[in-house]
């Protein structure tokens, strides 16, 4: 699995662990579609709620669900700004914050037009390989994304070029191409209308909203994300997490072991980080085993937390 899906799927399985209760959902269940989508978001849990007074029920459970989700914000408490154009800096930011990068350590991409509101979005972005500059120095900050451009950016960032098939647009061309057959072949765009696109055009808050809602249901239903059943203390040096269901057989240890949020607290109210020193899969890939020898717990007691849902105490003070 690549750095960009693992950093999706944590940043996913973070949304929504701390927004909703998880059902059990496979994919077989759920397909990608803008009614279904709907759904799936209400089983989750999300209050498809907003403040917003000029969001219509086009973009209704896109924003609701974004919103909710912390991704995004209005262009005033109540204005969510639906028919303006959205420019590469905000679409940068709303990006950042979907893949859960890391924004402040991001090295500096070279752009010189870049403000402190979008700088480390901009900067996580280009270091990950899914936005470029519009020139060597310049990413166009204030400059409104296009929807040509929009697809790059939401193919490279839910890594949908291997779902790419020949669209019937008569506008589709050139650089943006590739991306655009991605986003509709895995039923995210249906475009401007039957024949066209709109490469070209600026795309609206609106319609971005839309899109990346669709891109979320979508890898929802095509990205594994583990589900803790139970965690048990194993001894002072070593815990495990029972899976709801077995890990597929492409997922490593360490790619599941990453999609967790795990923290220890200990009696006294502080946290130890998990650092494992080794980590491995039972043989019916349901069980992982985490050994972290390098902070043994021996002489203390306290909680083992998993996704800060699923939780067991331990009490190795003797």
């Amino acid at each position: 699995m690549s750095n960009v899906k693992k950093l999706l799927a944590s940043a996913l399985m973070a949304t929504l662990v701390s927004s909703a209760v998880l059902p059990s959902v496979s994919a077989s269940e759920v397909k990608p579609s803008v009614s279904v989508a709907a759904q799936k978001a209400d089983d989750y849990g999300f209050n498809l709620d907003h403040p917003f007074t000029d969001v219509g029920s086009r973009y209704e459970d896109a924003v609701a669900f974004l919103y909710d989700a912390e991704i995004i914000n209005g262009k005033t408490a109540t204005s969510f700004g639906t028919n303006h154009n959205l420019t590469r800096g905000d679409a940068a930011v709303i990006l950042a914050n979907t893949l859960g990068l890391d924004t402040d350590n991001a090295p500096d991409a070279g752009f010189k037009d870049l403000n402190s509101r979008v700088a480390g979005s901009v900067n996580a972005l280009a270091d990950a390989g899914i936005v470029s500059g519009k020139t060597a120095d310049t990413f166009g900050t204030s400059d409104p994304l296009s929807r040509g451009a929009m697809a790059k950016f939401l193919s490279l960032s839910f890594e949908l070029e291997a779902y790419a098939e020949q669209t019937p647009f008569s506008d589709v061309g050139g650089v943006f191409a590739p991306y655009i057959e991605a986003l509709y072949g895995a039923g995210i765009t249906t475009g401007k209308t039957e024949t066209s696109y709109g490469t070209h055009t600026n795309i609206t808050r609106g319609d971005f909203a839309n899109l990346l809602y669709r891109s979320i249901m979508f890898m929802i239903d095509n990205v594994y994300l583990p589900y803790a059943e139970s965690v048990t203390s194993i001894s002072s040096t070593s815990f495990s997490i029972t899976l709801k269901e077995a890990a597929p057989e492409d997922y490593t240890a360490g790619n599941i072991w990453d999609m967790f949020m795990v923290d220890i607290e200990l009696e006294d109210g502080s946290s130890i980080y998990v650092n494992p020193s080794s980590i491995s899969l039972s043989p019916d890939r349901k069980v992982l085993t985490v050994n972290h020898a390098s902070y043994d717990l021996a002489g203390k007691s306290g909680t083992i937390w998993v996704d800060n849902e699923i939780s067991v105490d331990f009490n190795y003070m003797n």
